[in-house]
């Protein structure tokens, strides 16, 4: 990219910016259309918690239409109904369907339908008390909110009667500037309009796509401002605090309602967040006909009521269902507004996004001409996670912020410049093919640098063969594997005195590079101490922890087993630093674990106290020491050999000279591995006292 001329630079940036600009445009003008799948997909991978237990749905379903019969029913079975909610404590009952009718069983209709009836039995049923009337006493003795269906003029849901009543609820503060407007209204039959406490809203336009993503908390109808539904059921439920209306300018911004504080849009619809609305919080009609419910269960509940049999119901599509009943989306507004779990869209939201967008254009023309493709694909993959993190974020908390305008003008300004820099790369293209093979010569001489490191490294450990010349009174053989090139494994077997054989195995902390030179100080520094005259083990330890402890700016750390061998009488001390149970071969083929208590690996915790462990090796017996490798080699499956597995190989190959044991256990661990990259170092030391 430095080889580009001033001309072609500025060349390349001009296009990023251009492409940024483009981009910018299309999305003003796409607007909602780019955010709002967005926004539904959010809906259905994070939907909203459990809803409110003070919201509960009464359904009028398929075997409530079995059981009372076909729909509308008759006035005294819906006072029926009424009675049966009220009388369970419930708060406020809405009912999600209206009324505009006279009931079809009244006595004046029933004795008009039958014209063969006799006179005086004619005039005899229509002196009974008409069945609206027995419902609207109910609903005057009943906290009922009764919905109301805004309409267009002259149309022919309009039924000719009286004009309705206005509603009850009280607003105050600013006017509902663009609130939806419906010049008529359906209302109830006014015996029963004049008997409820509360009436609302009950009918809102879908958005373009057919889908209900809003419900109104507010509109006018029929000349009157008038609550939603769901917000006139809280309304009631609450002991009916006024509304009152927050906004400027002819805008609403926010809907009060006593403690509750609700983001609107200005045409006063609240944003659901929807969910899944439980079993839980449904009963059927038919059951509380029956009695079938408890006395106390709508104790301070709103209760919905609504058709949900096949034929009669209100179906709408949100963005979790493509069919769901209405008064469930009635439910959720209420729970919404009970919980404040609503989504908005700030008047900040549109400043930022386009701050953090235009962050990004910088970052593009600033960044393209200085980094490599890949680095410019995991930029753009990551400020395209990040924005997408983000407004999932937000939009967990209630908030819509669209990641369009955030990286449309950013993702266009680095491609359009990626695809000039392929067309004025040339000259950079060669300089990077110039560069790939200079660095190929530089891995090259760094692998036969780590060649020569590994060949120093195992000068630094005694060949097998030495190793066994190092006493007749045991066999011991060690071999050691790295990982890598160069490892940090380390074994160590020399005599203290004539009649004393220490050994050691250690693991320093990583692979690679760093572990072998802090390898090679361990061995160095642990052999010199352990050789010092008069000393015991414990105080060598404690001297080998201090002294790696000292300026170990790395902070790596190396477990460690030392022993001291007596070679006359078996006798062993033993002294582990966080370093893997030795295991004790008999001369019968039994192999057990040598449980040590130890401690801490060394350069973990300064001064600890390693306790020395004693133990005697029998004539016959062999001890086997090994680093991890052993027990968390892994095959292709994840599984581990663990030192069950080390503790069968030893056991089948008990009698074999020490050589072919040592070779039997590493063969083992290849073998497992299958071929796949070692999990660690692998160092094995088996030493075994003669008969």
């Amino acid at each position: 990219m430095s080889e580009l001329d001033a001309s072609a630079r500025a060349r390349v940036r001009i296009s990023g910016l251009g492409a940024a600009l483009a981009a910018a445009l299309l999305v003003a003008l796409a607007g909602s259309a780019l955010r709002q799948p967005l926004y539904d997909l959010f809906q259905k991978i994070t939907p909203a918690s459990a809803p409110s237990p003070k919201v509960h749905v009464v359904l009028i379903d398929a075997p409530s239409l079995a059981a009372v019969g076909g729909w509308p029913w008759s006035r005294y079975t819906m006072a029926r109904l009424t009675e049966a909610i009220a009388g369970r404590g419930a708060a406020a009952i809405g009912f999600d369907f209206l009324f505009p009718e006279a009931d079809r069983l009244t006595p004046d209709l029933f004795a008009g339908l039958y014209l063969e009836l006799p006179p005086a039995t004619a005039a005899e049923i229509r002196a009974l008390p008409s069945m609206d009337a027995v419902f609207a006493r109910v609903i005057g003795r009943s906290p009922v909110v009764l919905a109301r269906a805004g309409v267009a003029a002259g149309s022919v849901d309009t039924i000719a009667a009286s004009a309705p009543l206005p509603p009850d609820a009280v607003f105050t503060g600013a006017e509902p500037g663009r609130a939806m407007n419906f010049p008529e209204v359906v209302a109830n039959l006014p015996i029963l309009d004049g008997a409820a406490l509360g009436h609302g809203l009950v009918n809102g336009p879908p958005d373009a796509d057919g889908v209900m993503r809003r419900v109104p908390l507010l509109g006018v109808a029929a000349g009157a401002k008038t609550p939603g539904f769901a917000l006139e059921l809280v309304r009631i439920a609450e002991g009916e605090p006024p509304i009152d209306l927050m906004g400027a300018g002819g805008r609403l911004r926010e809907v009060r309602l006593g403690k509750h504080r609700l983001p609107v849009d200005d045409q006063g619809r609240l944003t659901l967040r929807f969910g899944d609305f439980p079993g839980s919080s449904m009963t059927s009609a038919v059951d509380l006909l029956r009695s079938g419910v408890p006395a106390n269960a709508f104790d301070g509940k709103i209760v919905l009521v609504g058709l949900t049999a096949a034929g009669t119901s209100d179906v709408v599509t949100t963005p979790r269902a493509t069919e769901t009943f209405g008064v469930l989306v009635q439910a959720q507004a209420v729970d919404a507004i009970l919980r404040g779990v609503v989504l908005q869209r700030p008047a900040w939201a549109a400043w930022v996004e386009a701050a953090v967008g235009l962050g990004l254009v910088a970052a593009a023309v600033f960044f393209v001409l200085r980094l490599g493709l890949r680095a410019i694909i995991i930029g753009v993959l990551g400020a395209v996670g990040a924005a997408l993190a983000a407004s999932l974020a937000a939009f967990e908390h209630g908030f819509l912020l669209d990641p369009a305008p955030v990286l449309a003008p950013g993702v266009a300004a680095a491609g359009a410049m990626v695809a000039m820099l392929f067309v004025e790369g040339g000259k950079v293209q060669a300089k990077l093919r110039a560069a790939l093979e200079h660095e190929r010569l530089d891995a090259a001489k760094i692998a036969g640098e780590l060649s020569a490191a590994s060949e120093i490294q195992s000068g630094m450990l005694l060949p097998r063969a030495q190793l066994m010349g190092v006493t007749d009174a045991v066999e011991i053989d060690a071999v050691l594997q790295p990982a890598r090139t160069v490892g940090g494994d380390l074994y160590d077997a020399f005599l203290i005195d004539p009649n004393r054989l220490c050994f050691l195995v250690g693991d320093v902390t990583g692979k690679g590079v760093p572990a072998s030179l802090f390898m090679a100080l361990s061995k160095a520094l642990s052999r010199s101490i352990l050789m010092r005259p008069g000393i015991n083990l414990a105080d060598a330890v404690d001297g080998i922890n201090a002294e790696l402890s000292r300026d170990n700016g790395q902070m790596m750390a190396v477990s460690l087993l030392v022993g001291v061998l007596d070679l006359r009488s078996g006798a062993m001390d033993l002294c582990s630093a966080g370093h893997e149970n030795p295991l004790v071969v008999s001369a019968d083929g039994h192999v057990r674990e040598l449980r040590l208590d130890g401690g801490p690996a060394l350069c973990v915790a300064d001064g600890f106290p390693y306790p020395v462990e004693p133990y005697r090796l029998e004539p016959g017996e062999t001890l086997v020491v090994y680093t991890d490798g052993v027990t968390e080699a892994q095959n292709p499956a994840g599984e581990l050999f663990e030192r069950d597995g080390a503790m069968a190989v030893l056991a089948s190959l008990a009698t074999r000279p020490v050589p072919d044991l040592v070779d039997g256990l590493i063969a083992a661990v290849l073998t497992f591995e299958a071929g796949g990259e070692p999990s660690d170092d692998l160092t094995v030391l088996a030493l075994r006292r003669r008969v």
